[in-house]
């Protein structure tokens, strides 16, 4: 088997052998963490920047509300990963690992984590290639053709009804592969496969309602398997907007209305539904989309299946997985008993950077999963409380009464429309420019916000906390400090936050 594209490991690994003392070879990380993923995350020579405008190497002179989209790295997410670099080149490390103990460690955590007993875990580099990866498995399990249904397309990753149609949806992979962006993958004929969407909101860009949502894709369901079809249906945990789409009680009734024709995933990739719930939905047998680099705070690209227990119990040992898959997949990235029940060549043995980001991203995960869920309910929504009193006076800026809903606010995530010089919604240009001068060193600290998204007729830009905001002011409230009191380090970097866009906008308006 081939090793990841584009990296010299043996060059690496001697590297890290002739290290003097402990001190962290922050270059050879800050690359490898930048590996194994597509243009995206790839490092602008001039600036350390890559195409979301983060870096991966810490900058915490940085104010980042941008969870998500992506967010820099944090110190102790890029010690953990780094010195785990180290545990596994280094020959004279105290405990050193091989390939297999080495990722099978990363993934026993995201199964000690999030998992479920008996579920398996295969990461993938982004959501978008999960949904790939969701695909091919739903597809290995089916002898008919396959209606994928999924939610509001146009508040999930940009490259998704392209995966979800079992096409490649970049012209490069995250394994270094050169692919024809729109063309199926090998052994995953196209016409097997066809694509139904289901609407989030309305023209108006107003949030629909979950009853009307959920009757519209039980009808479609029906209607596919009448027709013959199996169907895998996506339930939207939470949107680029902090939206939900399907009612897991709607996704229960779909998994029971024809067992073994109907497959639920949950796209929980923005990470910021409890714990418990992406348990309960692996109890359930639904399979779970997850990234460590939105809400968790990770570098971007880090994303993972969680497949539960029913799921891998319906392989059987030589289940036909699409060929071409192999252009996403590293051996590695799966658990060892979803290898052995699949008829699968792998090309590459192992992704090092996405199992590094995976490092990095669960160095926060973890004290976050001990945070009791009503104190991260109570802290996220405090949040989005601030959030809404300082940025309701912004200037070119509203609160939409549609973004306004506590269920918005309990994910932690404050969308606030773009308006222009006559108080009318802004084009989507006008977002993109604010989030790049809000990233620029002039006129105040470097902040960073999430990318623009088009609601509707409406441009908007997204402040979210992630899990370290959460994890920290826990900590304080810990030590004794009130809810208010705990805040206030967050608070002040909301002041300079909205001063730096308040500058942006004055700026911008002159132009």
């Amino acid at each position: 088997m081939s090793i990841t594209r584009a990296l010299d490991y043996q060059a690496l690994e001697r590297s890290l052998n002739n290290r003097d003392g402990e001190h962290p070879l922050c270059p050879s990380t800050a690359l490898l963490l930048a590996s194994g993923g597509d243009q995206r995350i790839w490092a602008d020579v001039a600036t350390g920047r890559n195409r979301y405008g983060v870096r991966t190497t810490p900058a915490p002179e940085e104010i980042s509300f941008s969870s998500t989209t992506a967010s820099n790295i944090s110190i102790a997410g890029f010690e953990e990963a780094d010195y785990a670099l180290c545990q596994l080149f280094r020959k004279d490390s105290l405990a050193p690992l091989n390939l297999d103990q080495w990722f099978e460690t990363v993934r026993a955590e995201i199964r000690s984590l999030l998992g479920y007993a008996g579920a398996e875990i295969i990461l993938a580099a982004s959501g978008t290639d999960v949904e790939l990866v969701t695909l091919c498995l739903a597809a290995s399990l089916s002898q008919r053709p396959l209606t994928n249904i999924f939610i509001a397309p146009d508040e999930t990753g940009n490259g998704v009804p392209s995966a979800a149609a079992g096409c490649h949806f970049s012209d490069l992979t995250a394994l270094g592969n050169a692919v024809q962006r729109g063309v199926s993958l090998e052994g995953l004929p196209l016409h097997r496969i066809e694509v139904k969407t289901i609407a989030i909101r309305n023209e108006r860009g107003e949030g629909r309602n979950p009853r009307d949502i959920d009757e519209d894709i039980i009808a479609v369901v029906e209607t596919e398997i009448a027709k013959g079809r199996d169907a895998l249906v996506h339930v939207l945990d939470t949107s680029k907007t902090g939206l939900s789409g399907v009612t897991r009680g709607a996704a229960r009734y779909l998994a029971a209305l024809a067992p073994g024709r109907v497959r639920i995933v949950v796209d929980a990739c923005q990470l910021r539904s409890p714990i418990s719930q992406i348990r309960q939905d692996l109890a359930d047998g639904f399979l779970v989309a997850v990234t460590g680099s939105k809400f968790a705070g990770g570098p971007p690209f880090a994303g993972a299946l969680l497949v539960p227990k029913a799921f891998v119990d319906e392989l059987t040992v030589g289940a036909q997985m699409p060929s071409g898959l192999s252009e996403y997949c590293a051996a590695q990235d799966w658990s060892e008993p979803l290898r052995r029940r699949t008829a699968f060549t792998f090309t590459a043995e192992m992704n090092l950077g996405l199992s590094l980001r995976w490092i990095a991203a669960l160095a926060n995960l973890r004290p976050y999963a001990g945070v009791c869920e009503s104190q991260q309910s109570t802290i996220k929504k405090h949040f989005a409380r601030l959030v809404r009193e300082q940025a309701k006076d912004l200037p070119s800026t509203m609160l939409h009464p549609g973004d306004n809903g506590e269920d918005i606010a309990s994910r932690a995530i404050v969308p606030l429309t773009i308006l222009d010089v006559r108080g009318s919604f802004a084009p989507l240009p006008r977002a993109h420019q604010i989030q790049a001068a809000m990233r620029d060193s002039h006129g105040g600290p470097v902040c960073h916000v999430g990318q623009a998204v088009r609601v509707g007729p409406r441009a908007v830009l997204r402040i979210g906390a992630s899990a370290c905001d959460v994890v920290g002011i826990s900590e304080r409230m810990a030590k004794g400090q009130s809810l208010e009191e705990a805040f206030e380090p967050l608070e002040n970097d909301l002041d300079r936050f909205f001063g730096k866009w308040s500058t942006v906008n004055r700026h911008l308006q002159t132009l």
